[in-house]
């Protein structure tokens, strides 16, 4: 899976690059406002079925809002994305499938042909808690824990409105842990609290709750029509942190790829494909063997993550 994930990334960026030789702007626009909404359902019933079954329903609903400005020299970028997904079966009480908010907004002055000076602005986060389930009473993530905020300054390449490659020497980014038992734990990468050797340990000093970084920071954007009514959003982000206390771990890139492959069936139903791939050193996977028909810890560290869903369901483009 790992393999052919990279490899996933490898034939994307080859698009990206094709598609940087593309030219459609509109000098004359200043204002632009694009978009879909996209809702989803998934029902699966069962009655007196030999074969077994658990009934389950779920849904998801995703918005995505861009709004572009371009006056003389000047340009900016605003896109919003947010993403909530649930899921209920017969056996379990209701849990969430997708939960996403995503911000950037970008200011740029024309430096070249289509080069551009630029600051980029980017808030990650989610709406909910998240737990390690089946396990719903272990805590693992909630609103600003973590939140990721990042400010870039660099260039731009822009040949056209479907594709952009930003590039920033100078990039700083916090990430924050808000909630204190996740920040004591020393989740997503800040410093873990520091416990007293009692037989009931005691906190002396808390985890931190904000992490800075600083670093190079590359964001490339895609959007196109693949095949006829088959069209692909994509987004690829790489950092590297020039000032990880651990000298070893200077070399390590963080990556987050997202895809969204739309198969258009008419003007108001699509199916959809998302993918995600995500990698970064801080954030510790616990991995889990079965002994004595318990789930045990074995190990934990870095490992490359990977999310996949497909729906069909209504969708609104404007």
């Amino acid at each position: 899976m790992k393999k052919f994930s990279l490899l996933v990334v490898f034939i994307l960026m080859g698009i990206f690059l094709k598609a940087g030789s593309e030219d459609n702007s509109d000098s004359t626009r200043l204002w632009k406002l694009t978009g879909n909404s996209t809702l989803t359902f998934n029902q699966l019933h069962f009655s007196n079925w030999a074969e077994g079954g658990e009934s389950s329903l779920s849904g998801s609903a995703w918005l995505n809002v861009k709004v572009t400005h371009e006056w003389k020299k000047f340009n900016s970028e605003r896109n919003l994305i947010l993403g909530l997904g649930v899921l209920r079966t017969q056996e379990r009480d209701l849990r969430k499938t997708e939960d996403k908010i995503d911000y950037t907004s970008t200011f740029g002055y024309k430096a070249y042909n289509k080069w551009n000076y630029t600051t980029m602005v980017n808030f990650k986060s989610q709406f909910t808690n998240g737990y390690r389930y089946p396990d719903d009473s272990t805590l693992i993530s909630t609103f600003m824990a973590p939140g990721y905020l990042t400010l870039s300054l660099g260039l731009q390449y822009k040949p056209s409105d479907n594709f952009s490659i930003f590039i920033s020497p100078a990039s700083g980014r916090c990430t924050f842990v808000l909630n204190e038992e996740l920040a004591n734990k020393g989740s997503f990468g800040v410093k873990p609290a520091v416990y007293s050797n009692d037989s009931v340990p005691v906190v002396l000093t808390p985890g931190e709750k904000i992490k800075p970084e600083f670093g190079i920071n590359v964001n490339a954007q895609l959007k196109r029509e693949i095949f006829t009514n088959v069209s692909i959003e994509s987004r690829l982000i790489l950092y590297n942190n020039y000032l990880d206390e651990n000298i070893h771990n200077r070399w390590n890139i963080d990556m987050n790829w997202d895809a969204l492959i739309n198969f258009h069936i008419n003007k108001f139903l699509s199916s959809n494909l998302r993918l995600n791939l995500l990698y970064d050193h801080d954030i510790k996977i616990k991995q889990y063997a079965e002994v004595d028909g318990q789930q045990v810890v074995v190990g934990e560290g870095p490992r490359l993550q990977f999310k996949e869903s497909f729906g069909i369901g209504f969708n609104y483009k404007f």
